[in-house]
């Protein structure tokens, strides 16, 4: 009997054919391969998107790909139809920030988040993918935009995984931890913040864990009103605090980037088109310094000051699946992406 010696993996059932006597192996649901031995595996990328807006269509970008033909394409945001029933095994990354025209600040620039997690998945529901992009990058000048956090939805409105983008860098000169984005739910400030409670409330803007952010900034002197200049990042729920310029109460520069529920488009930049990475990355000041954008995620990273050697705060990050293993600072340049493996029924 053919079936034992040519082992099926993964409890597939090995049968031999009745009249040519070969073996053939059975694989269970999200199984592949001539021996059953290949898991489901998928991986969700920006495919060749860059700005404030996803991709516009799928493209040719997954042919052949385990994934192939379950999902679609909804302003960006990518709809995949669960397969089979079972657990799974998801990585999230957010993008990483943007850099400026200071010598070696590529190498300080926010990095965005890696979140893993399992989740049990049931086969016909719909789980909604953002996938974070990078921060704008201002060759010309100071200051850039906030990287996009990258969002695993199930249904309408339900996170399962968020990994926070990094935020934008200004001139900046060394690594600060505030300018990658967090493990926890709540953004990070950024760096160069003004002294004291207020600033530090400033900072936070504009949500924290994921809720809008309300406080009122009646206290800040008309000075840090015209140096606050640049959008916060969004977040799930809202979207990120932006300058007078976008319609905001405070200061002149960038856009907030949206929140998840609003779409997660990147902020605009007041000057050089130094936008926010989708996934609510926020816009930048773009022209003489003027602050960077904070990253997107859960709750979005704080807008930066028109200061040197400072940046956004990154985007904050949430997950609620089983064998969390979760790093901060893991995106050092570019997109983000979501991986996707099929673990067991």
């Amino acid at each position: 009997n053919k079936c034992c010696f040519n082992k099926c993996y993964n409890n597939a059932t090995c049968l031999v054919g009745f009249t040519d006597k070969e073996y053939k192996c059975m694989c269970r649901a999200g199984y592949t391969g001539k021996h059953c031995e290949k898991a489901f595996h998928a991986v969700f990328k920006n495919n060749n998107a860059s700005g404030r807006y996803g991709p516009p269509t799928q493209g040719s970008h997954y042919t052949g790909q385990d994934r192939d033909g379950q999902a679609t394409l909804s302003s960006g945001i990518q709809q995949w139809t669960v397969p089979y029933s079972g657990e799974y095994r998801i990585e999230a990354i957010g993008a990483a920030g943007g850099y400026d025209s200071t010598p070696n600040s590529s190498q300080y620039r926010g990095r965005g988040a890696k979140m893993i997690g399992t989740f049990r998945l049931n086969k016909g529901e719909v789980i909604q993918i953002l996938v974070g992009q990078e921060g704008g990058i201002n060759e010309w000048n100071k200051s850039s935009a906030g990287g996009g956090g990258t969002f695993v939805v199930r249904g309408s409105r339900t996170p399962l995984i968020i990994a926070g983008g990094g935020g934008g860098g200004q001139s900046v000169i060394a690594r600060h931890g505030g300018c990658d984005a967090s493990t926890n739910t709540t953004g990070n400030p950024g760096y160069k913040s003004w002294p004291g409670v207020v600033m530090d409330m400033v900072h936070r803007l504009p949500m924290i864990n994921g809720q809008p952010y309300t406080t009122s900034l009646k206290t800040i002197n008309k000075y840090f009103e015209m140096t606050q200049n640049c959008g916060g990042g969004g977040g799930f729920y809202s979207s990120g605090r932006s300058s007078v310029n976008f319609g905001g109460t405070e200061g002149k520069g960038g856009e907030g980037g949206k929140g998840f529920l609003q779409g997660g488009v990147g902020g605009r930049s007041l000057h050089k088109d130094i936008v926010g990475g989708f996934g609510g990355g926020g816009g930048t000041h773009g022209f003489r310094g003027g602050g960077a954008g904070g990253g997107g995620g859960y709750s979005g990273g704080g807008s930066g000051k028109g200061r040197g050697n400072s940046c956004g705060g990154g985007g904050g990050s949430f997950n609620v699946g089983h064998n969390q293993q979760n790093d901060c600072c893991y995106k050092t340049a570019g997109h983000g992406q979501v991986t996707i493996t099929f673990l067991i029924n």
